[in-house]
């Protein structure tokens, strides 16, 4: 099964008994909760031995934005906003809105930390809405929030994975590249019920991440481990995120609806550690405005798109994809989007490496004036006119990240994504 397909399953209801296998909780070097001891004043139990040396606690009157980015990916059903993320009375507010934007029918939110960590003991007391149809997660990855899966992309880890919140779905998903889960099989096992509502108040969710395995934290009791030694497996540094997105919405009479965090926290065993160096944003900016696929600012894709370096591409690779069926709304498209300096009429360019088993016929979405206009009569031939820029139009284009063009794969060749251009021209 897809983990596509897992969610929306989930979503529409199904137990996670049907699912999957019921797995066993692993427990590496022999350790238990007996090896916890309480880090602070509310009664949580944490494991021994770590120092506080980051949080969060939203006490602010909006988000510290030099340590964080903001998610804006379209993913699923929602395009995420940063309009969508507040900072209100010490804790941080990410909203779901039945809102038409870029193409997408729901609005969704998230933030990611600049800072990537590895080993040490991470936990957010979070409190989340039972609307249905919502994703929500706390989880670990590279990535800046711009692209859901960047081109660096080697490991996820979930620590809480939610539809609807009755669901409580708590989980772990290695993404194969990192760990080789398929071998594994550690592919989104094991799930975990969890006995209760997430949204009937907040809760501590936390991962311990050491040389030996992960582990797994509900409110200080453990769930469960992988073993995982750092002398088998490669042990890489990953952002934080906290995120919600719209998988599909039954609950839109329920619309908007919130997401409380009320902090993150960070521990290290060290407690004169030094922090993670941040990333800060790097985009191309101007009058002239390049986009490779390989750029984690202004690429963004459907699932499962692949790499390919055949042929003379621009930049680093391309990314193709070929539609298995019918059009997946979810997966068949992928899109850049400029950072725009300043408000003006711009060209559109598009390169693609053309070859006879290219789609002919691709349909493209133009969103300009800020998002707030499409149009959808233009398309590209891709087994022609490869290896150089395609002028496909001028366009006003405001200020900011609102303005896109998105390919869609609906034909029965291979759709090329692969560079973008945008010239400003008065």
């Amino acid at each position: 099964m897809q983990r596509k397909d897992f969610i929306l399953n989930v979503s529409k209801g199904i137990g996670l008994s049907a699912l999957l296998p019921l797995s066993p909780v692993l427990s590496f070097a022999g350790k238990t909760n007996l090896e916890l001891e309480n880090k602070a004043d509310d009664g949580i139990m944490r494991p021994k031995g770590y120092h506080l040396i980051w949080e969060d606690n939203f006490n602010g009157r909006k988000l510290d934005e030099s340590e964080w980015f903001y998610r804006m990916d379209l993913k699923m059903s929602s395009a995420q906003r940063k309009e969508n993320v507040k900072v209100k009375h010490g804790k941080l507010v990410l909203a779901m809105k039945k809102e038409a934007f870029l193409g997408m029918e729901y609005t969704g939110a998230g933030i990611v930390t600049k800072r990537r960590w590895q080993h040490g003991y991470y936990e957010v007391k979070a409190k989340l809405t039972n609307a249905a149809g919502w994703h929500h997660a706390f989880w670990a990855q590279q990535g800046t929030g711009f692209l859901t899966y960047c081109y660096d992309r080697t490991m996820e880890i979930d620590v809480y994975e939610m539809e609807a919140t009755n669901a409580s779905n708590h989980n772990l998903w290695i993404y194969p590249d990192g760990w080789n889960s398929r071998q594994k099989k550690w592919s989104s096992v094991p799930n975990k019920n969890l006995g209760f509502d997430a949204s009937d108040g907040y809760h501590v969710y936390g991962y311990e991440y050491t040389t030996e395995g992960i582990r797994f934290f509900v409110d200080g009791k453990l769930t469960h481990s992988i073993d995982a030694s750092e002398d088998d497996h490669k042990h890489y540094s990953l952002n934080l995120w906290l995120t919600v997105i719209a998988t599909h919405s039954d609950a839109e009479p329920q619309l908007p609806a919130f997401d409380y965090i009320d902090y993150i926290r960070c521990y290290s065993k060290d407690p004169k550690a030094a922090l993670p160096p941040k990333e800060e944003p790097d985009y191309s900016k101007g009058d002239i405005v390049y986009i490779d696929n390989f750029d984690p600012w202004g690429f963004n894709m459907g699932d499962y798109w692949k790499q390919s370096s055949e042929g003379p591409f621009y930049g680093s690779n391309y990314y193709k994809w070929k539609r298995a069926d019918k059009y997946d709304e979810f997966r068949d498209w992928a899109l850049f989007r400029p950072y725009i300096s300043s408000d003006g009429y711009y060209d559109i360019y598009l390169r693609w490496v053309s070859g006879p088993d290219r789609a002919d016929h691709v349909p493209l979405e133009i969103w300009y004036n800020g998002g707030t206009r499409s149009d959808t009569t233009q398309s590209i031939n891709q087994q022609q006119a490869g290896e150089e820029w395609v002028k496909i139009g001028n366009y006003y284009l405001k200020e900011g990240w609102d303005n896109l063009v998105k390919l869609l794969a609906t034909n029965t060749g291979y759709v090329i994504a692969d560079a973008a251009k945008f010239v400003r021209t008065r």
